[in-house]
């Protein structure tokens, strides 16, 4: 969701011209720091996952998707808040029929990016209740259901921002061109603009937190019973899995805090802005510009968390360190590698006594 979603088609009254150098360069740096981190951080995380073997695993592939999308951000969101910082908001400094054409595409890939993020987390949190819930078939199945339903991610979020294409168009103001959004002639556009909000934040804020919360709140419930389906467990392979299945599970539930406490207040000041805020004031200019380097910021704190909150991602890292040093890939095992070799040194076992 893109705050540019939540103005008026009008030139914004309130120019970043009128802000200090001291203002202009904070604001620059603020973003140049989260869009370095992100750039490093996002590619570090899709590196580490396709040169370790040892994370190869369905919510390891969903982390990646999200690191993909998350490079978005510093791509297209971060370099337009920046130049909105010199210039104004909404200020477009590419012409021709290429500039109308990034208008249209650069909030696209931007919001796109947010989508995907969103939905790669709802999927995390179905493998994960998949996984607790079916361990058996999880391990012969999910791996090939992620890699089919990754494309389908990406095909939705292109779908649902498809407006974008129409809505997005380019206004000269006082000689100055500015990228802005406009419903008409098709629609009314405060109108329009209000229901497109509203239906965003529900497909892609409201609803998939629900499905999540639901999701852990039964994987949680199931851990702490500590009962696994299959009779030919061994005790090992249990504490194998509960193990891995708790830590993960820690991983994926700060990941979810993280992109509520970011988004939280962009969506809060989105329908503020709607329903409630009857006039623009310039005071707010900087309220946007807050919200959205919050929002922003995720991309940049996902790697942080993965590396934080994950022994695997740190080894991979360093696995892949030693590969780069040494010139050769090491063998990985992991734990669910471990664990259906314990299966099988365990049927084998009762095999033996038949």
């Amino acid at each position: 969701m893109n705050l540019t979603a939540t103005q008026n088609s009008s030139v914004p009254p309130c120019s970043a011209i009128n802000e200090t150098t001291e203002a202009k360069a904070g604001k620059t740096l603020a973003y140049a720091v989260i869009m370095l981190a992100s750039l490093l951080g996002n590619s570090a995380i899709v590196w580490v996952i396709y040169k370790s073997q040892s994370l190869r695993t369905t919510t390891s592939y969903l982390i990646a998707n999200m690191a993909i999308s998350d490079l978005l951000l510093p791509l297209c969101a971060m370099p337009r808040m920046v130049a909105a910082a010199h210039f104004g908001a909404n200020r477009w400094l590419i012409g021709g029929n290429f500039g109308l054409a990034m208008c249209k595409l650069v909030p696209l890939f931007q919001d796109v990016s947010t989508a995907v993020s969103t939905q790669s987390l709802v999927l995390i949190a179905v493998d994960r209740f998949y996984n607790v819930f079916y361990p058996i078939k999880a391990v012969v199945m999910s791996l090939h259901a992620v890699k089919i339903a990754i494309p389908f991610v990406w095909l939705i979020a292109v779908a649902i921002h498809s407006p974008y294409f129409y809505i997005y168009r380019i206004y000269i103001h006082k000689g100055e061109a500015y990228c802005l959004l406009n419903w008409s002639p098709l629609f009314d556009d405060m109108k329009a603009q209000k229901f497109y909000f509203v239906l965003l934040s529900i497909l892609l804020f409201i609803l998939p937190l629900c499905v999540i919360a639901a999701l852990y709140t039964a994987v949680i419930i199931r851990l702490k019973r500590q009962r696994f389906p299959g009779q030919y467990q061994s005790e090992n392979a249990r504490k194998i899995r509960q193990k891995r299945n708790t830590a993960i599970l820690q991983l994926c539930v700060v990941i979810v805090l993280v992109f509520i406490l970011c988004w939280t207040p962009f969506v809060t000041y989105g329908f503020l802005k709607f329903f409630s805020w009857e006039t623009t004031h310039c005071g707010r200019g900087n309220i946007a510009f807050i919200v959205n380097f919050i929002a922003h910021s995720i991309s940049a704190i996902n790697p942080c968390v993965y590396f934080l909150f994950s022994s695997s991602y740190r080894q991979g890292l360093r696995e892949v360190f030693t590969c780069v040093s040494y010139g050769r890939v090491l063998p990985a095992v992991n734990a669910e590698q471990l664990e259906m070799r314990a299966r099988a040194r365990t049927l084998s076992t009762l095999i033996g006594k038949l």
